[in-house]
């Protein structure tokens, strides 16, 4: 029986949340002593692939998990390779890792609902929002983060704005994760009655 505030209930996204606001919050702590220390930032991006893949392959069915693992292996297989061969630091390649894996758990989520419809509607489902959010936030980061060095040259009040952008890209995904908790409230009452 699902008890209303059960992590599981919630896929513990609970937990997420709860990490990255310890993360964000150590950061903010860390700017203000004046320290250059983004370590957290690497076990963050870590955490995020690794929690996001196995929050994803629980909704997904036998076949499409088989192909998420298989693709989510081979993206972590080619960061570990061009890391291992490039000059490239493994957090730096994280960062870019990151908004293509949730891309790619997006997409075959949007996948399967697609191919296999359902009667409900799609907004009534907390993995929509999810994706959804995941997806917004991950292509507006990848715009961000792959051209900061051209930016940072070039244009750098640009990139200041694409940093506030950024910022309110964050707070629409976390509204959206939230919507998901509503939505897993919603289904947590349905159960019990």
């Amino acid at each position: 029986m699902v008890r209303k505030f059960s992590l599981s209930s919630q896929n513990y996204l609970f937990v997420y949340l709860l990490i990255t606001f310890l993360i964000e919050l150590s950061s903010w702590v860390i700017i203000l002593i004046k320290k250059d220390w983004s370590f957290q930032y690497t076990v963050y991006c870590v955490f995020c692939i690794a929690f996001f893949w196995f929050y994803y392959t629980q909704s997904f069915q036998k076949k499409l998990r088989k192909k998420v693992h298989f693709v989510s292996g081979l993206i972590s297989l080619s960061v570990l390779l061009f890391s291992f061969f490039s000059k490239e630091e493994i957090g730096s390649l994280l960062i870019i890792a990151l908004p293509i894996f949730y891309i790619v758990f997006s997409i075959f989520w949007f996948y399967q609902k697609i191919a296999l419809p359902s009667e409900s509607k799609i907004t009534n489902d907390p993995n929509f929002w999810i994706s959804t959010g995941l997806l917004l936030w991950s292509c507006f980061f990848i715009f961000r983060v792959v051209p900061r060095d051209f930016f940072n040259i070039e244009d750098q009040a640009f990139l200041e704005l694409l940093r506030e952008f950024l910022y309110a890209i964050n707070c629409v995904m976390y509204l959206l994760f939230f919507k998901a908790l509503i939505e897993y409230e919603t289904i947590a009452k349905n159960i019990k009655k």
